[in-house]
């Protein structure tokens, strides 16, 4: 068992900074976030003995992640809670077409939240530079319904993102 931990928490290190970007991406609250990094870190830990190796241990991972978020998210009703620090930043500005690079991941956060489900799935999985072929795996998807979704979903942000920073 030693040695499986050993493994496990090599693979852990190598993942661990976009696993906890993909939480990110559903919550703007940093401590919930931290939350719901522990409990992914703790439902891998806990799937790692079925881990078959069929996929690679980053989409195995990102699946997990994926499904925890949910689960986290329907347990704790924050999927529907908006981040409105973003838009105190804005009224706060006197300058409201010049915001910093924290502020427009902030404001891509927000935007991203308010996507369909799925396509805020596939987006977070996009901005983890995930391919084509491994979100079709994690979500189940074709690998061209996935590509026609990042477009459409790439298009409505950039329409969201517009509006936002105006």
């Amino acid at each position: 068992m030693k040695k499986g931990k050993k493994i496990f928490t090599n693979l852990i290190k190598e993942n661990k900074d976009r696993i906890y970007r993909i939480c990110c991406y559903y919550l703007a609250d940093d401590e919930a976030r931290k939350d719901l990094y522990q409990e992914t870190l703790l439902n891998l830990w806990k799937g790692y003995k079925t881990f078959k190796g069929e996929a690679s241990f980053s989409t195995w991972a990102f699946r997990i992640t994926v499904n925890t978020a949910l689960a986290f998210i329907s347990k704790k009703k924050r999927f529907q809670k908006k981040n409105l620090k973003y838009a105190e930043v804005v009224e706060q500005n006197e300058d409201k077409t010049s915001i910093s690079s924290k502020e427009a991941i902030d404001l891509l956060h927000q935007e991203i939240s308010k996507l369909p489900l799925l396509d805020m799935i596939i987006i977070s999985l996009v901005l983890e530079e995930n391919s084509s072929k491994e979100i079709a795996a994690i979500t189940g998807l074709t690998e061209s319904n996935v590509r026609i979704r990042i477009h459409r979903a790439k298009e409505k942000l950039k329409k969201m993102m517009e509006g936002g920073m105006q």
